[in-house]
């Protein structure tokens, strides 16, 4: 593996932060808009629901979102504030139809503690003039984005030499602020909680809720100076609060004050009018929505997931009285926005957001209200751990993560592939075909499906939306079974039994004209027919063909070859002779392989082997983006497609690939005026070309026997299939993307770990109980799951004190049994650092129930565990320990611990390589290690202490390994061999690659999100690494070549010149690696989220990138070329 890296993202971020409303996009419109980490979604409200209107990704991560109407204007700007400090104002404009940046500006100060995101405090003043921010510890920061420009860039840069593989040196990079868009206030010995301006005042009032070094909170009330740069304490008396009150809400104009929710009661105050306070049952208050203009109606929710309704009664411009009263249960929330008619929007970082509705309870003993699950929007987040496994065993790499917190828990299942919109469904068993009929050979819509069984056939036709048997329709053969059956020009059906072709009418009256039947009535194998043609085969060899004149079949052509015959096709491809057919594609077997025969003399012209010895089951000619083909399916679910030159009958660039493991059933169908190709099989497979290269995109379907197109006019573009036990009409998917399952869990999933040779899952929980007088406890406990139906088969809960924290599934050296390896851990008082924990050893019964083969108690909290090498590695807190597995007399097994190795402080993650060991931990970022096996001992490679708390690490190579950083980075760190000259030199890890990702990962492991199609006949791709955030972003780190790297940089660099940047927000600065006011250029990387927007560009943009526009360099490819090598990379997660 190389240290160039592309680095992709195939699931954006899907936990929601931030939500506001107001008029975005148009006048007169109630838009929501969605914060989700670097990604922002606008949908506006109509009768139906929220529909999607726009979303788009910011260079930056969110930490402040505000809307507000600018005085004079009647649609509302948009205010984001990012981690890094950096902030924009963004418009919409309905002419150009796209967003419009306003203003953009940093802001910037240099020595200062900044405050932890999560800390961040932030209010905009009535007016949208001033936005006061806690960004740096006991400062506010006010900020006035409209005496910012948009082109000021107070940055100066020096190159870095540290992303050399010859240097690391790292440099300081200064900047140069304005003092015109922002201003720093200090407040010595104020720890800011929440600040919010006061409406209706005169000047710009905040009101702070802050703590003094001794832990007392206070609330004061203060007036902006801006001149002075400074607070001036108002007249009212600062009051005293408990640490449980944390959030202030203004109240609208003419009320004016504040509302502060507390832990057990709600308070209004204002510095002129009499306060207000009423008691709450005990709970923490997070979010809130003012639900009308007056501000009489507030909507609250807890952290426990719990919705309220705060009624204020307004009497002469203040609040006279306060009631609160509980709706009912949403999920966790992190934000609330209340739309229109008892709509609430609920979003959150710990579970699906939701639209609800409250509605009046019709049973008076349920309550009042009730609320109502509108729309569910799925999120991932928080991505705690996951797993990677094919539990098809298909060769398509499924993801199962450990997803959501508390009530909100889930598994989730993701797999890669198109999906199809189900319309309808008929349960029927035993089909052996379908086709769809229409009712005349011009008509564009199908109104009738022949289903075939094994000895008869069925009709059903479509009346109304409503497909219902027809017992009688022109002249089918509905006592024997259909081989094809199709309408062909002339506005006649022609149908092929296993007995004879059939030639009739096409109507429900219509009478057969004409039937041919075999000499000596011998059976009819396989047949194919095109709007003129028919070609059938009779066994052993002989083929007939047919065409349709003065209502007749006329036979043209009969002939027998040297082997059996298993599948036909006459499907035209010349745009020439769009009827008919110049040659016919036959499948053999015997000798495995295809004929192309010319028609109508049936001589042959191409003969081609194919490899194995299992028969041809379907054979297709097609044509993708002008280009035909023919498609070869084999029934042990080979796949070959090769070109096809259907005048001259010739065939070249053969390709294989495998799409299942059973026979495959190959049939075209139309969706949006594209053809495109169904492979039928028990991995189900849609066939499709873009940029002239074929693609194979997994269906999210089990099982599929047979397909036709079923375009009518109740169901446009449909598709018909059948399944075991069913028939399905639906809509296919146009684009492949990722498809979730969620499996809900009732405690809160922190570990997974998959045994393939059991197919069960071990999953490591917690759950937060409360719990008389000592409030909540947390407990945990290990469950044991099917991988097919996802039941918990066994689950094991721990006492209170102990805690599981990981888990692996291992085969030990000197025995070839599966066994979990459950670690625990514990603490005897609040003062105990280490800790204690024991190892658990389960092996799955024939029951598959959990059975503990052994334990042993370590010295410390288990920390993480590891097979290696046929031993386990198990870090515990401040050692590393290895243990072998030692079998007794009785066959009895133990765990022996061989060597203890210290560590320096708390590790959070671990990769094993063979031998080589990986340590990730919170203060000497990552660490490399060998185990000797002869010696039983452990050697440090070395260590990079630059890159601090690291949250995962795995090994690419023995030398080569990369980690995640708490910050959103990402590096990767090579192990050179130490100078022999000079013996006191510490060994260190080079860090060769570093780039900002912008997302918190706990989780790095090969694998692939695409679907394994490669061509045996070919070398295989490198290893891809998948990693998921807590965001619920999932994304994917591949190797590149020096040669590929080099291109995509300059690409890279000439589509950040071409394409401007929402908030103005500057592509380099975003990836480079930052903390506080360090920064450093990144390296070796390449933004494959960037690269593959090539793809969404004007064609006019995609030539600016490859002329190098605007300063940048000329490529040597192509606008079709540059295609190309996009679509190559979305392959490894498409």
């Amino acid at each position: 593996m190389t240290y160039h890296k592309y680095v992709v993202t195939a699931q954006k971020p899907t936990a929601t932060q931030f939500a506001v409303k107001g008029p975005f996009t148009a006048p007169h419109v109630i838009n929501l808009v969605l914060g989700k980490g670097t990604r922002i979604e606008i949908y506006t409200l109509t009768p139906d629901g929220l529909k999607p209107t726009l979303e788009f990704s910011i260079y930056g991560t969110i930490t402040v979102m505000t809307l507000h109407t600018p005085p004079g204007q009647n649609k509302a700007s948009l205010f984001i504030l990012t981690a890094r400090h950096k902030y924009c104002v963004l418009s919409y404009s309905e002419i150009h139809q796209q967003v419009v940046t306003e203003a953009s500006g940093e802001v910037w100060m240099p020595g200062e503690m900044r405050s932890e995101t999560n800390q961040i405090r932030a209010t905009m003043d009535p007016t949208g003039v001033y936005v006061a921010a806690t960004l740096y510890q006991n400062t506010l920061t006010i900020i006035t984005p409209s005496e910012c420009t948009r082109s000021k860039d107070g940055i100066h840069r020096r190159r870095s030499s540290l992303k050399t593989r010859e240097s690391k040196k790292r440099h300081l990079q200064t900047k140069a602020a304005s003092i015109h868009d922002y201003l720093h206030i200090s407040l010595p010995d104020m720890f800011i909680v929440s600040v919010a301006f006061l409406q209706g005042t005169q000047e710009s009032t905040l009101m702070v809720l802050y703590d003094t070094p001794l832990g007392h909170r206070f609330l004061e009330l203060f007036t902006l100076d801006i001149r002075n740069r400074e607070l001036v304490p108002c007249a009212m008396k600062k009051e005293r609060f408990g640490n449980d009150a944390t959030l202030l809400i203004t109240m609208p104009a003419p009320v004016g004050g504040v509302v502060i929710i507390s832990g057990q009661y709600i308070r209004f105050l204002h510095p002129e009018k009499v306060p207000r306070a009423i008691g709450i049952r005990p709970c923490v208050i997070n979010s809130y929505s003012i639900m009308n203009e007056s501000g009489s109606r507030i909507m609250l929710a807890d952290t426990q997931g719990t919705l309220y309704l705060l009624a204020l009664k307004i009497k002469e411009n203040t609040v006279d009285h306060m009631s609160m009263i509980s709706l009912g249960q949403i999920p966790l929330p992190s934000c609330l926005v209340y739309l229109d008619n008892d709509v609430v929007f609920v979003g959150s970082t710990l579970g699906d957001s939701q639209l609800v509705h409250i509605a009046p309870c019709e049973d008076s003993t349920m309550g009042d209200v009730k609320l109502e699950v509108i729309e569910e929007f799925p999120n991932l987040g928080p991505i705690s751990d996951f797993c990677v496994a094919d539990l098809d065993k298909q060769g398509q790499y499924q993801l199962i993560t450990c997803s959501g917190v508390g009530k909100d828990s889930s598994l989730r299942i993701i797999r890669n592939g198109v999906g199809m919109n189900e319309l309808a469904a008929i349960e029927v068993s035993g089909v052996k075909g379908i086709w769809a009929l229409r009712p005349l050979f011009e008509d564009k819509h199908d109104n009738m499906l022949v289903i075939s069984f094994f000895n008869q056939t069925r009709l059903l036709q479509l009346c109304d939306s409503t497909m219902i048997p027809v017992e009688t329709y022109a002249g089918l053969a509905l006592n024997q079974r259909t081989l094809i059956t199709a309408v062909i020009a002339g506005d006649y059906i022609i149908q092929v039994t296993d007995h004879s072709v059939r030639l009739m009418e096409s109507k429900a009256d219509g009478c057969l004209l004409d039937e041919w039947i075999p000499q000596n009535n011998v059976q009819i194998t396989v047949a194919s027919v095109n709007p003129t043609q028919c070609v059938v085969s009779t066994g052993f060899g002989h083929l007939t063909a047919f065409v349709v004149q003065d209502q007749r079949l006329q036979e043209i052509g009969n002939t027998k070859v040297a082997h059996e015959i298993s599948c036909i096709d006459i499907s035209p491809t010349d745009a020439l002779s769009p009827l008919s057919s110049c040659v016919v594609a036959v499948g053999i077997w015997h000798k495995v392989g295809v004929l192309l025969l010319s028609l109508p003399t049936l001589e042959v012209i191409t003969e081609e082997s194919l490899a194995g010895s299992v028969m041809p089951r379907s054979i297709l000619m097609a044509k993708f983006e002008d280009i035909c083909y023919l498609l070869v399916a084999l029934g042990d679910g080979q796949f070959y497609n090769f070109k096809l030159d259907g005048r001259q009958g010739k065939l070249w660039d053969k390709k294989r690939t495998f799409l299942g493991k059973q026979p495959i059933s190959l049939s075209s169908f139309t969706s949006n005026g594209t053809t495109h190709v169904f492979a039928a099989s028990d991995k189900p497979s849609v066939i499709h070309s873009r940029n002239q290269k074929l693609l194979y995109s997994n269906v999210n379907l089990k099982e599929i026997r047979c397909v036709t197109s079923f375009n009518s006019i109740s169901f446009p573009d449909a598709v018909a299939l059948t399944t075991k036990d069913g028939l399905l009409i639906g809509q296919m998917e146009e684009i492949q993307k990722l498809h979730i399952t969620k499996i809900a869990i009732s405690d809160t999933p922190r570990s997974i770990i998959y045994q393939e040779a059991t197919r069960t899952f071990g999953i490591v929980t917690e759950a937060l109980s409360k719990q008389a007088p000592t409030g909540e406890t947390l407990s945990g406990g290990f469950e044991l799951m099917d991988d097919q139906s996802f039941t918990v088969l066994d689950r094991i809960y721990f006492q209170a004190q102990e805690r599981p924290l990981a888990v692996t599934s291992t085969v030990f050296d000197n025995d070839a049994n599966d066994y979990y390896i459950l670690g625990t851990g514990y603490k005897n008082n609040a003062y105990d650092v280490i800790g204690q924990g024991r190892l658990m050893v389960f092996c799955v019964t024939e029951t598959r129930k959990l059975n503990l083969m052994c334990q042993v108690h370590v010295q410390g909290i288990v920390e993480a565990i590891r097979p290696m090498d046929g031993k386990l590695l198990v870090t515990t807190r401040g050692h590393m320990n290895v243990y072998r597995w030692e079998i007794k007399l009785g066959g009895k097994g133990s765990l022996v611990q061989e060597y203890v190795h210290p560590m320096q402080t708390v590790t959070t993650s671990v990769a094993v390589c063979d031998n080589v060991i990986v340590a990730g931990d919170m203060s000497c970022s990552m660490t490399a290690l060998k185990y000797n096996p002869r010696s039983n001992t452990i050697e440090e490679l070395g260590s990079n202490e630059f890159h601090q708390e690291v949250t995962a690490v795995e090994s690419l190579t023995h030398d080569m390994y990369i980690g995640a950083e708490r910050e959103g980075h990402l590096f990767v760190a090579e192990h050179s061999p130490p100078d022999s000259s000079d013996p006191h030199e510490e060994p260190i890890l080079e860090i060769v690659s570093q780039w900002h990702l912008g997302e918190i990962v706990h989780r790095l492991q090969f694998g692939s999100l695409g679907v394994n199609t490669v061509d045996p006949d070919l070398q295989t791709v490198n290893s891809s690494l998948i990693f998921a955030a807590t965001s619920g972003a999932i994304g994917m780190i591949v190797d590149l070549s020096a040669e590929r790297f080099n291109l995509l940089r300059q690409m890279q660099n000439n589509m950040n010149r071409i394409v401007k940047s929402v908030g103005g927000f500057s592509h380099v600065d975003w990836r480079n690696w930052s903390i506080k006011d360090h920064q450093e250029l990144s390296c070796n990387v390449i933004d494959g989220d960037l690269i593959e927007s090539f793809l969404d560009l004007t064609p006019q943009q995609m030539q600016g990138v490859v002329d190098g526009q605007n300063g940048g360099r000329k490529l040597d490819l192509t606008i079709e070329d540059l295609c190309k090598v996009v679509e190559e990379l979305m392959s490894v997660h498409s």
